[in-house]
């Protein structure tokens, strides 16, 4: 099972987020970027999260300062790449500034722009291996 966080500041996405992976996972949520590196901070001392799903636009601590201060701390503490979550940003921002700045500054896996369905989050799940890729059993 998959050890998931979702950080959104909307209830009803967290909600859905945890509908969503309930059969390949336990997810934790937070609803803003500062109780986000709050729980990877505490995970470290036992079973850390496999991926963090992570919204950008959040009150407080956005999504894009919660990633830097998540992979700091990795870092701080020489968490090895493999033993890292993975971090997805969810967005309906379908900026190109806020991708590049997303994953090559911040160090977010993938950007996911809002709306999304289940298939694409488990798709994108699957290009990082953490699930079986829905097309291994198709001759």
């Amino acid at each position: 099972m998959l050890r998931i966080l979702v950080v959104d500041d909307s209830d009803s996405l967290r909600f859905l987020l945890k509908a969503f992976f309930k059969d390949v996972g336990v997810c934790d949520e937070a609803p803003d970027g500062a109780r986000a590196v709050e729980l990877v901070r505490e995970s470290l001392g036992g079973v850390g999260y496999d991926v963090v799903f992570m919204d950008i636009m959040m009150p407080g601590m956005d999504g894009l300062e919660a990633t830097r201060r998540i992979r700091d701390l990795l870092d701080e503490e020489n968490v090895g790449y493999e033993a890292r979550p993975r971090i997805v940003m969810l967005t309906c921002v379908s900026d190109s500034r806020y991708m590049l700045e997303a994953q090559y500054e911040c160090g977010a896996d993938a950007y996911v722009t809002k709306p999304f369905g289940r298939d694409l989050l488990f798709e994108v799940l699957a290009n990082m291996g953490l699930v079986a890729s829905p097309l291994d059993g198709e001759a």
